[in-house]
């Protein structure tokens, strides 16, 4: 038998309370609405050092949540930053989206990521949704690679969300037309290379990214400028291009020990994460990196200190390049293009001692 009870006979009844709204904060304070609006807003300006406290306190204490589907609608975008990746599991895009998070949080900020996989056209397809949900800004990361009409594309779509008042910018290469923060390949490649050459290394072979893109090009031109200058030999058959990950390391430098070709005097690649794929194949056919051949990697992000022996890297100042692209949406916009370069910094380890 089924015994029902109402809310007076039967005990407390379960009641919903309703949400909290920006009239309520705004009556509970003592403002008008509009006031409450724009104290709410951290961008706002137009509001007294002190009723900006008295809203605070009184949405704090009522408990209110803005809307941001409301707030998207009546001021153009949501308090969010969009973070385009092309793949995440990479420790280089995590060091660049450590960095936004942390600059985007001191600004009151919240930051979404979506992953792009590299491809131009996918990454025009997730800017296409984003742009319905308008972010206030979008920081595009990593490498990109596609043709010129997927090129045209992404362009247009950047553009027709600048329109309608998102900010864009670059953490990254300097291949868009928008304000960067650019990581410093090409210098990268060629403080390498250099210092390599003035510990004596005369020789090397190549483990490249099989991605066509401006980020891999900078990479490899910075190598082979360095190179000539310094009278490095690069045999181009050792030029092996592979998946930019572990496994793509462990493949290159495996397909290279199994060839007939002259054995190099160190191993560059350009990631961190090839170049201990490319350790542990050496280990695993009995070749002792460091003292038989050198190895190298580039952006100094996955415990290259941790790996025995340490692995000799550039470091490309991530972090401090994703906290300054947030930086730079966050000013307010400028005729001109805005293009802040970092230094890299060459972190010598024991996968590279001193030839003599």
């Amino acid at each position: 038998m089924t015994t029902e009870t109402s809310g007076e006979a039967g005990g407390r009844a379960n009641t919903v309370r309703p949400p909290v709204t920006l009239r309520d904060v705004a009556r509970e304070a003592g403002v008008g609405l509009a006031t409450a609006s724009r104290a709410l807003d951290p961008d706002s300006r137009y509001v007294a050092k002190d009723v900006r406290a008295r809203v605070l306190e009184t949405a704090e204490r009522l408990g209110y949540r803005p809307n941001t589907s409301a707030r998207a609608t009546t001021t153009g975008s949501t308090p969010t930053i969009a973070v385009l990746v092309s793949d995440i599991r990479d420790p280089y895009n995590a060091q660049l989206v450590h960095g936004a998070i942390q600059q985007a949080r001191s600004s009151g900020l919240m930051v979404t990521i979506s992953g792009t996989e590299h491809v131009i056209d996918d990454e025009v397809r997730v800017i296409r949704m984003l742009r319905s949900q308008r972010p206030r800004v979008m920081v595009l990361t990593g490498t990109r690679s596609g043709s010129a009409s997927s090129r045209v594309a992404l362009l247009r779509e950047l553009e027709l969300y600048e329109q309608d008042g998102g900010r864009i910018v670059v953490a990254g290469d300097d291949e868009l037309p928008f304000d960067t923060a650019a990581v410093p390949r090409r210098e990268g490649a060629r403080k390498l290379v250099a210092t390599l050459a003035g510990m004596g290394y005369r020789s090397m072979a190549l483990i490249t990214p099989d991605v066509d893109s401006t980020g891999v090009r900078e990479w490899e031109t910075g190598v082979l400028e360095a190179a000539r200058e310094h009278e490095v030999r690069v045999d181009r058959a050792s030029m092996v291009r592979v998946p930019m990950s572990r496994d793509g390391g462990y493949s290159a430098a495996s397909g290279y020990l199994g060839s007939a070709q002259e054995r190099a005097d160190v191993l560059l690649a350009a990631t961190d994460a090839m170049a201990l794929g490319a350790m542990s194949a050496l280990r695993h056919a009995g070749v002792v990196v460091g003292q038989e051949v050198g190895v190298a990697g580039f952006d100094d992000v996955v415990d290259a200190d941790d790996v025995t022996p340490g692995l000799t890297s550039v470091d490309l100042s991530l972090e401090s390049i994703g906290r300054t692209a947030v930086d730079l949406a966050l000013q307010e916009p400028d005729a001109r293009r805005r293009l802040v370069v970092f230094e890299a910094r060459v972190v010598l380890r024991d996968s590279t001692p001193v030839r003599r």
